[in-house]
């Protein structure tokens, strides 16, 4: 297999559909061996999917581009499971490159002082907390490897902008971009760079599912709120998955070598304005 990433292997969380799924195919296509994660058949209430055998379907996707795949259920909250799949992906692969840390919850309506201890806690710790786990785990192989790496958060535009009605999520945004600059310092040395993309609102289930919120929560039709959604953007239109994985793909490129500490904004113009 040729490609600008063959030889490396990169993780993917939140793979099972969405920007996750399109990351983890582009990376595959451009050569790299790709592990994939997602929450359980369980899940997390706040997502409104389940899993069920989406992971596995992108897995065979990885493999038709003639590199390896390796999938696994792992719900970031838990540092046993992140620990679990961060080992299973050395074993399969020898090595891990390049982190992309994409696992994330959305869901709103409610503001600040009416939201309680849970609902808080479960958002700050899958897109926050479980963000650093991942990149914890996987910064020590990293330096061990003595070949520098990537990793890649998956911020949104609300990392840099307040909304009504999203605080926890902004709060965790926010939070993911701090922990974004603070690595990308003490990583430096070791040519690992961090940087965020940060997306506005990208045509997946998850934001399919937050549309269903706002309708509720206004008393609109799905329609209707879909247009109150899409306000912010100056392009009056959700971004593809596919667009979100464009800059990913220059982020861990080696042209992107230098460029650590940073965000690119993928937002439709929301927060130019």
């Amino acid at each position: 297999m040729q490609g600008s990433l063959a030889g490396k292997a990169a993780i993917v969380t939140g793979a099972a559909r969405g920007q996750g799924r399109a990351f983890a195919l582009a990376l595959a296509a451009a050569g790299a061996d790709v592990a994939i994660c997602d929450v359980g058949a369980a899940g997390i209430p706040t997502v409104g999917y389940a899993m069920g055998g989406a992971l596995d379907a992108v897995a065979r996707g990885i493999e038709a581009h003639g590199v390896r795949a390796l999938a696994m259920a792992c719900d970031v909250r838990d540092q046993a499971q992140v620990d679990a799949f961060i080992a299973a992906t050395l074993a399969a692969f020898g090595r891990i490159d390049i982190l992309v840390n994409n696992a994330g919850i959305l869901s709103g309506g409610k503001p600040a002082h009416e939201l309680d201890d849970a609902t808080w806690t479960t958002m700050i710790d899958v897109n926050l907390t479980g963000a650093w786990r991942m990149a914890r785990g996987v910064t020590g192989p990293m330096i061990a490897q003595g070949q520098g790496g990537r990793i890649v958060n998956i911020a949104s535009v609300a990392g840099h902008v307040g909304t009504p009605g999203y605080a926890h999520y902004c709060a965790a945004k926010h939070g993911l971009m701090g922990l974004t600059r603070a690595m990308a310092g003490e990583l430096a040395a070791h040519k690992i760079t961090v940087n965020a993309i940060c997306p506005g609102l990208v045509d997946t289930p998850m934001v399919a599912h937050a549309t269903d919120e706002v309708a509720a929560a206004h008393g609109l039709s799905v329609e209707a709120a879909y247009e109150l959604q899409l306000t912010p953007h100056l392009i009056k239109e959700k971004i593809t998955p596919e667009q979100a994985a464009a800059p990913l793909m220059y982020l861990v490129s080696e042209a992107a070598r230098v460029v650590t500490g940073s965000a690119l904004m993928i937002d439709a113009g929301w927060s130019a304005v």
